[in-house]
C-alpha cells in the first residue's frame, strides 16, 4: 500500500510539472510570436528560453525563432556581431531538423543561403553547404535564391580557373540545376492551372485561395527571373563557335548516352545552332536509341530546318502525344503554332489554343494569339475604324499572357502598344460606336466591345 501511495504521489507531481511546463512553453511561444510580428528585438530573449526549456514543444519555436534571429542579424552593430547571429541561425536550423525532421528539412541549403545572403564566411564555405544540400537533399533544395547562388559560385570558380572545373562540368551543372527549376516551375504552374481553370469556369476563389494563387504567380515570376539570369550566364560560355566543336569532339564517345545526347541537342537548339549537321546527327542518334517524346521533338526540328514542314509536324504531333508533362506538351503545340504564324494564321491559333487547353497558364500562347490578331487588321473589318479595332482584341489577349508572371512586363508593354494603335478617344467619339460590339467576320471569328468614353 505504501509503495502504491508513493507512486501515485510521484505521478501527480510529474503531471503537475508537465502541465506547468506546457503552460509556460505556450505562454513564452505566444510572447515570442507577438514580438516577432511587432518586429521587436525581445523576441530573441523568448527564443533563448524556448530553445533551453521547450525545444520539442512546437515547430513554431523554430519558424518564429528564425525571424527573431534575422532581426538580430539586421540590427547587428558590426561584422563580428552579425556573424555571431548568422552562425546562431545556422545552429537553429540544425535544432529544427533534429527536433522536427518532417518540417525542418533543407538544412544545408538554408545554411548556405544564410552565409551567402549576409556575406559571412567564404564563398567556398557557402558552396559546400549548397553542394551537399543539392546532391543529398535535392527534394528540399527549393529556394530559387539558393539555386542561383549555387550556380553563380560554381561558374565564377570555373572562370577563375579554380578546382580544375571544365566547360562540360559547367554545362552539366547548368542542366542539373535547370531540371530542378523546371520541377519547381511544373509544381507551381500545375497548382496555378487548377485555380485558373476554376476561374475560367466562372467560379470565384476564396480570399485564402486568391492569396495562394498570387503566391504561385510570384513563385513563377521568381523562377523565370532565375532561369533568365542563368541563361544569360551560360550564353557567354556557349556560343555556336564553342559548342559545335565541343560536342563534335564528344559525340563518338557519347552516341549511346541518352542523357548526353538530349542535353547536347537541347543546348544546340537553345543557342540556335540547330542548322548545323551536328544537331541532325545527335537528334537521329537520340531517336534511334529511344524514340521518346524528346527525341521525336528534336527530329521535328531537324525536318523543319530541311523545310520539310509536313514531316516536321508529324514528329511534333508524335512528341505532343507522348509527353505526359503538360508543360512540355504545351511547348510543342506552341512550337507548331510558331511555325504556322506567317503561313496559316488560323492553324497557328489552333495550336496556340491547344497549348492553352492543356496548360491554361502558358502565357506565351496568349502572346502569340495577340500577335496574330495585331498582324491581321487588314484581314478583317469593313472600314478603317473596324480594322484598327482589332488592336483592342489583340491587347485583351496580351493582357491574358500576364498569367505567367515571368511574362508580366512583356505582356503589359505589348498590350499598351496595341491600345495605343487602336482608335483614339476622339475617333471613338466621332464614330458614335462607343459601347458597341464589333464582330470580325473573317478567320478571326471573334468580337470586341468599343471602349466607352
Amino acid at each position: 500500500m505504501k509503495t502504491k501511495l508513493t507512486l501515485l504521489v510521484a505521478l501527480a507531481v510529474s503531471s503537475f510539472g508537465f502541465s506547468q511546463n506546457t503552460e509556460a512553453c505556450t505562454e513564452t511561444l505566444s510572447l515570442m510570436a507577438t514580438s516577432v510580428k511587432a518586429k521587436d528585438a525581445s523576441a530573441y530573449d523568448y527564443l533563448t528560453t524556448l530553445r533551453k526549456d521547450c525545444p520539442t514543444f512546437h515547430k513554431g519555436v523554430y519558424t518564429y525563432g528564425e525571424y527573431a534571429i534575422k532581426y538580430k542579424i539586421n540590427d547587428a552593430k558590426d561584422a563580428s556581431e552579425k556573424e555571431k547571429y548568422v552562425r546562431d541561425l545556422m545552429k537553429l536550423y540544425d535544432e529544427y531538423y533534429a527536433n522536427f525532421p518532417e518540417y525542418g528539412a533543407g538544412v544545408d541549403m538554408k545554411k548556405g543561403l544564410a552565409l551567402f545572403d549576409n556575406n559571412i564566411g567564404t564563398k567556398e564555405e557557402a558552396f559546400k553547404y549548397f553542394d551537399n544540400g543539392f546532391k543529398n537533399d535535392k527534394a528540399n533544395f527549393n529556394d530559387v535564391r539558393a539555386i542561383y547562388a549555387y550556380f553563380e559560385i560554381f561558374v565564377n570558380d570555373y572562370k577563375a580557373g579554380n578546382k580544375g572545373i571544365e566547360l562540360q562540368q559547367v554545362f552539366d551543372k547548368y542542366d542539373d540545376i535547370n531540371e530542378k527549376l523546371a520541377e519547381l516551375q511544373k509544381e507551381s504552374s500545375t497548382d496555378l492551372d487548377q485555380f485558373l481553370s476554376r476561374e475560367e469556369g466562372g467560379e470565384t476563389l476564396s480570399a485564402k485561395e486568391a492569396k495562394a494563387k498570387n503566391k504561385l504567380e510570384s513563385n513563377l515570376e521568381d523562377i523565370g527571373t532565375v532561369t533568365s539570369s542563368m541563361d544569360a550566364i551560360i550564353v557567354e560560355l556557349s556560343t555556336c563557335d564553342k559548342l559545335i566543336p565541343f560536342y563534335q569532339k564528344g559525340f563518338e564517345q557519347n552516341k549511346t548516352n541518352e542523357i548526353w545526347l538530349k542535353r547536347a541537342a537541347d543546348r544546340l537548339e537553345a543557342k540556335e545552332c540547330d542548322s548545323d549537321p551536328l544537331f541532325s546527327k545527335i537528334s537521329e542518334a537520340l531517336y534511334k536509341l529511344n524514340p521518346s517524346a524528346d527525341a521525336a521533338y528534336k527530329l521535328g526540328v531537324v525536318e523543319l530546318q530541311k523545310k520539310n514542314t509536313t514531316k516536321a509536324m508529324e514528329y511534333f504531333n508524335q512528341a505532343a502525344n507522348l509527353y505526359n508533362d503538360n508543360t512540355k506538351k504545351a511547348s510543342v503545340y506552341y512550337k507548331m503554332a510558331s511555325v504556322y504564324m506567317k503561313t496559316n494564321k488560323s492553324q497557328s491559333r489552333t495550336y496556340a489554343r491547344k497549348a492553352l487547353q492543356v496548360k491554361p497558364s502558358y502565357g506565351r500562347a496568349y502572346l502569340l494569339i495577340a500577335q496574330l490578331y495585331g498582324n491581321s487588321i487588314n484581314d478583317c473589318g469593313g472600314d478603317p475604324f473596324e480594322k484598327r479595332a482589332m488592336y483592342w482584341l489583340a491587347a485583351n489577349y496580351a493582357d491574358k499572357a500576364a498569367v505567367d508572371g515571368s511574362l508580366k512586363a512583356t505582356a503589359t508593354k505589348m498590350a499598351a502598344s496595341y491600345r495605343a494603335a487602336a482608335p483614339s478617344r476622339t475617333e471613338i467619339f466621332q464614330s458614335g460606336k462607343q459601347g458597341q460590339r464589333i464582330a470580325f467576320n473573317c478567320w478571326v471569328g471573334e468580337s470586341v466591345v468599343v471602349p466607352t468614353l
